[in-house]
């Protein structure tokens, strides 16, 4: 097990979470859901929806949870599609 680096540790909350916002999207959009729909089912405002499908912040895990719950998916498949291959040898 490797001590995780600064600049990788920086790389991975800034990615992970553009990843994140990118698979809701994708997952909201496939269930045919306006963000004002998603929002209004997990009682946040649009405009934070719409800030983290951007990755302008980043959710904590039980935001995360009632996004998933929401949409009707696990938590696995808001983040089945991020891989850290790409930090592996850096």
């Amino acid at each position: 097990m490797d001590v995780i680096d600064e600049k990788i540790l920086e790389s991975l909350k800034k990615n992970v979470a553009l990843e994140l916002g990118q698979q809701l999207k994708k997952i909201r959009k496939r269930k045919r859901l306006s963000q004002s729909d998603l929002a209004f089912l997990v009682g946040m405002d649009r405009q934070y929806l719409y800030k983290i499908e951007t990755a302008k912040v980043t959710p904590n895990i039980g935001t995360i949870a009632g996004l998933a719950f929401a949409l009707n998916v696990s938590l696995s498949e808001l983040f089945q599609d991020i891989s850290f291959e790409e930090y592996k040898n850096s």
